[in-house]
């Protein structure tokens, strides 16, 4: 058994919304707002239990798809912008190949259906509590007391019933806004726990090929905001799990590595995109910031039971031996074997990737380099004797890995570009 309990998918999906939330303090508790009132228009229409945490899981990963300040900004105005639909379409790319979010993404991709809807397409119910329930939230002043604002909101939805939303939607909307209990939780710092217990009678359990299919998409949606490091930690997952095998670790640890390593950068979720793909060196202050992806990378997988190793070997893969890494400084002896090993297959598949500051290395040079990192007792010497004794091996096996991801990335590449250039 890979893991000693299933983790559940709404607990996993709340620490990546929380990632999300904290790159942009103007969207804080955004997506959990979202998600909650949602939820809340979605039971007073009584929908099912399952489109009730669909639309749940919807609300928390809304705009999963935008990579800009720019586009981030936009969707704090009230009024949907034309160009809406593109961090739509992207997040729907994004998600749509996991099993557990077929219906999730396509409520994603329409959830910006604008007055005339989207043209020939039949708009799904939940995308249209989720656009409501997204306005909703941007209305929302938070810097005044929310029960202060009931009237404005309510009326501002109502202007727009039948035009924008769906009159039954904003009625129940209308039924929820005069229940204080509505707003105290749209502000409550429990939200989370609220959405937990909302939910609780439908739920969705990762087992292992789940979840090992949900890391390589997480790793899909981690690399794919920049393109120098858009198959990364594909590369690394399968350079990491053949040396954890070489090493001689069970199956089920291979396995455990492998998800390792395609989360391991899972904290960039928390870093603004303008910064992971910034042409050129970063300013001391910038690397500060996007150094603290690691911490991000535990506290994401923090709260989930059953990932223990998992977490602490992902979130640890900037360790030095020397006690110089980061986030936690700990010497060599308090890096366990499996962080070591994600730290080697992170640098030796990074030295093989083109980057803004420099083009990939050749065979020999990364070689010199891993030599080098071990001399400063940066890198474990004997996890790196194996690495380059096996080099050719390792390297095809990561090439493919990269090469897969790749294509997947270039299948909605087009989407990206605007997004991209705006984090250049």
């Amino acid at each position: 058994m890979f893991t000693p309990h299933p983790i559940n998918l709404l607990d996993f999906v709340i620490s990546i919304s929380s990632a999300i939330d904290h790159i942009d303090s103007r969207l804080a508790h955004h997506h959990k707002r979202v998600a909650y009132i949602a939820n809340q228009i979605a039971r007073e229409i009584g929908v099912s239990q399952k489109s009730q945490y669909d639309v749940v899981l919807a609300g928390l990963l809304h705009d999963i798809g935008i990579l800009s300040a720019q586009e981030r900004g936009k969707l704090l105005e009230f009024d949907d912008a034309p160009d809406h639909d593109r961090h739509c379409e992207v997040g729907y790319q994004l998600l749509n190949k996991f099993r557990h979010f077929s219906d999730v993404s396509t409520i994603i991709r329409y959830h910006h259906p604008g007055k005339d809807g989207t043209a020939g397409v039949a708009v799904p119910l939940e995308s249209r509590l989720l656009h409501l329930a997204d306005r909703i939230e941007v209305l929302i002043d938070k810097e005044q007391p929310v029960l202060e604002q009931v009237d404005r909101i309510v009326a501002a939805i109502a202007r727009n019933a039948g035009d924008t939303f769906c009159p039954e939607h904003v009625e129940a909307f209308s039924e929820l806004a005069w229940r204080e209990h509505f707003w105290l939780d749209v502000i409550s710092p429990s939200l989370e726990q609220v959405l937990i217990n909302n939910c609780r009678s439908y739920s969705i359990e990762l087992e292992n090929d789940d979840l090992i299919d949900f890391a390589e998409l997480l790793a899909h949606i981690i690399d794919f905001r920049c393109h120098f490091t858009a198959t990364h930690s594909s590369g690394v997952a399968a350079v990491a799990s053949n040396l954890a095998h070489l090493i001689g670790f069970s199956a089920t640890e291979c396995q455990k590595v492998r998800v390792a390593g395609y989360l391991h950068d899972i904290g960039k979720l928390a870093i603004p995109g303008e910064l992971l793909a910034k042409k050129g060196y970063l300013s001391s202050a910038e690397f500060r910031v996007v150094k603290s992806h690691a911490y991000y990378t535990y506290r994401i997988l923090e709260p989930l039971q059953g990932l223990d190793e998992i977490k602490t070997w992902a979130a640890m893969h900037h360790e030095r031996l020397d006690g110089y890494g980061y986030p936690g400084r700990y010497p060599g002896r308090k890096i366990p074997l499996g962080a070591r090993i994600i730290a080697a297959a992170d640098v030796f598949t990074a030295l093989l990737e083109h980057r803004p500051y420099r083009a990939s290395l050749a065979k020999q040079e990364v070689r010199s380099k891993m030599q080098e990192l071990t001399a400063r007792n940066v890198l474990d010497g004997k996890i790196v004797d194996t690495l380059l004794s096996n080099f050719d091996d390792i390297d095809a096996c990561r090439a493919h890995a990269q090469e897969v991801a790749r294509q997947e990335y270039l299948r909605f590449s087009d989407l990206l570009v605007a997004d991209l250039a705006a984090c250049g």
